[in-house]
Formats: structure tokens, sequence, C-alpha cells
């Protein structure tokens, strides 16, 4: 199958035809204001990953990241979630009370791509720090800006990476917050929200949700209430240098519903 093929038949599972036909256009708009002078697509590091030494950058098309997996027609693709951007979104999570102390949780990220994340969730002395990834590639960059990241002293948590299926991986025991960074599309969240149902029978207080770029969002209100919701600040510096930060991005944190 061609990439144009592939690029099609995944942008229709996650857009539908209107969308398909407007991200294209968006794209062919994009692509015409990033030509520098001399015609090529202006790239760089992002600021991040120049001042630690990791390669946590990036924007990679779901499309290209298949692996062979039932589930690769339903991954949303890569970019690194804006540090500035995570802090908050994490910030606001504890000003939320959690039921437990931040050290009792296992930090779990789905679809954690390069891990950048995990690396800044390691910062702030979870009990773990997990990034689960289906793509091998991505997985082994991952692990090894844990190796850099741990190497400088930035690491309060062990950190893991486990290269996998969100559907299929282990979860930890003990209170876990889950965090997603619009990681696949419907079908996917639909498969993760049953396994949530299967792994946190009798013990749902355990379980809490930061959900950034909440395309899928509606997947969750059924079994979730939303406890926080809203825009968190970027640094100036993150709106000029990630491909894909906006300003207006949300991000909603979840609890399960009481029943």
């Amino acid at each position: 199958m061609t990439s144009v093929v592939k690029r099609v038949r995944w942008s229709l599972a996650h857009r539908g035809v209107v969308g398909t036909m407007r991200s294209a256009w968006r794209s062919l708009g994009r692509r015409r204001g990033r030509q520098s002078v001399s015609g090529n697509l202006v790239d760089g590091a992002h600021p991040f990953d120049v001042e630690h030494g990791t390669d946590t950058g990036g924007l990679i098309p779901g499309s290209e990241l298949g692996v062979g997996h039932r589930h690769d027609l339903f991954i949303a693709g890569y970019a690194g979630v804006p540090p500035s951007g995570f802090r908050a979104a994490i910030s606001r999570w504890q000003g939320t009370g959690p039921r437990y102390r931040v050290e009792d949780y296992t930090f779990f990220d789905l679809g954690c791509g390069k891990g950048r994340a995990v690396l800044l969730a390691s910062e702030l002395g979870f009990r773990e720090a997990v990034g689960v990834e289906l793509n091998a590639g991505l997985a082994e960059i991952a692990q090894a800006n844990t190796r850099i990241w741990t190497a400088t002293g930035k690491a309060r948590s062990p950190i893991r990476i486990v290269c996998g299926d969100a559907t299929e991986v282990k979860w930890p025991s003990g209170p876990c917050l889950i965090y997603l960074y619009n990681p696949f599309a419907e079908k996917v969240m639909k498969d993760v929200v049953e396994v949530m149902r299967e792994r946190f029978v009798g013990r749902r207080d355990e379980l809490e949700i930061v959900y950034q770029k909440p395309e899928q969002a509606a997947v969750l209100e059924n079994d979730f209430q939303m406890v926080w919701g809203g825009v968190c600040e970027l640094s100036e510096v993150d709106r000029i240098s990630d491909p894909v930060a906006d300003p207006r991005d949300e991000t909603k944190v979840y609890r399960w519903k009481t029943v």
C-alpha cells in the first residue's frame, strides 16, 4: 500500500470525508507558510531537547507509525506535549484534590511516543512514571531519552517504557494517574475504557485521568465525571517552537462517576 493511500485511509478513519478534505487544504496552507526563502521546510529541535540532549520533538503522522497491529489505523500520530502545557495540566490535577499523595500514584502515559511527558512526570515524585507505546521505534527513542534524563539526575521517580498496545498492557496496582495526549481514535479509546472497567473493578477511587487535546472526550462521559476542564497556558517558547501547540487546546481531568 502506498504512503498516500495509507494517509488517506488513516485520515478517513479519524476525520471522515469532509474532515479529510479540510485537513488537506489546511496542510497545504501550513506547508506554504512554513517554507523558508530557499524553499525548504523550516525545522529545528525543540528548546527542551536542546537543553537536555534528548530527542522528543518532531511531528509524525499516525499513517506513518503502523507496525502491523490491528490498531494501526487508529493511531493519532506523534507530537510531544508542550512542556509548559504538561506542567500546567498536572498542576491543575493537583489542585482538584487527588484522593492520594502524588508519591502513591503511578503515572501511566498511554501512547507515550518519545516519552516527553514521562520524563516531565518523573520530576514530580510519582511512585513510578510509565510510558506505553505501540511503535517499537518510538519506544526505543523513549528508552534512550530515559537513560539521558536519568543520568542527569532529573528523575525523582523510576521510569519505565513498555512497548505494547494500550488495551493489552499490564496495568499497575495501587493509585494510577492515566495521562493521554490525544493518542488514538475513538475505537481504541472505547477499548481502553472497557479495560479500565475490568482492571479497576472494586477500586475505582484509585483511577484518575488527565486528558490533553481531548478529541475523544465523549467516550469517557458515561463512566467518568470531569472535575476540571479548561485551557492550560503555554509559554512563549512552546507557542513558537511546538509543531502542534495551540493556546486554545483544552485539558480535562476525570474521576470515575460515583454510583
